[in-house]
């Protein structure tokens, strides 16, 4: 479950430049839900992304994933509650083009310090679980986008995290392509695993189970 209580976010904070991003933002996502954030360019959906995704800080309020405040914690901590309990998939898929499919999946076990044999079950698993385990052992450079895509997915839940947080995940993607991809999600949605999609796309976040709307910094919405 993720609890968020009153946090707000300010770059450059106490300079003269300083810039509140997030004002005052409360939520809660259930483990289980399918939740879209929505708003416009610039509404603040990346930084409350990169705060949900233990990526950056926050200087008020508080966040809490299972229970656990992970405020103010060692960067030590938080990488390994990044690595354990967030599965991040990102618009243009962030892989490492010269490895090969299940290297790629495999990554986020390496940090998990998890032996070669389980890592490569695990990775194998979760190609199965996206549809592309025949692709294993090919080279991501000779992916389309679609798979690529998947490729990300499969690496974003390979260790079994808390949650999955999906960034605009649809957008480089062709229409049939984007409906296959939501398919994917609403999939393992309803196989138990919590989805938060951040996007600006309404025929996306249209099918997701709850949508909550932020603009300039603040929640304006939430349904």
């Amino acid at each position: 479950m993720i609890q968020i209580q009153s946090l707000s976010k300010t770059y450059n904070y106490k300079k003269p430049n300083a810039f509140k991003a997030l004002d005052n933002i409360s939520l809660e996502i259930k483990d289980g839900e399918l939740v879209a954030i929505i708003g416009r360019s610039g509404a603040g959906k990346s930084t409350l992304l990169h705060i949900i995704g233990c990526i950056d800080t926050f200087e008020e309020g508080s966040y809490k994933i299972d229970g656990e405040d992970i405020h103010n914690i060692g960067d030590k901590k938080l990488a390994v509650i990044r690595n354990q309990k967030v599965g991040i998939v990102m618009q243009d898929f962030a892989l490492i083009e010269d490895y090969n499919v299940l290297e790629n999946v495999k990554l986020p076990l390496y940090f998990a310090h998890k032996k070669s044999k389980g890592a490569e079950k695990a990775a194998r698993e979760a190609l199965e679980k996206v549809g592309i385990s025949d692709l294993a052992q090919k080279s991501v450079n000779k992916l389309s986008g679609g798979q690529k895509q998947r490729v990300a997915i499969a690496r974003a839940i390979v260790n079994d995290p808390s949650f999955i947080l999906a960034d605009e995940p649809t957008g480089a993607l062709d229409t049939k392509t984007s409906s296959e991809i939501m398919a994917l999600f609403k999939k393992l949605n309803s196989d138990g695993k919590t989805v938060i999609i951040i996007t600006h796309d309404l025929s996306i976040a249209d099918q997701c189970k709850r949508k909550i709307e932020i603009s300039d910094g603040r929640i304006t919405a939430s349904a």
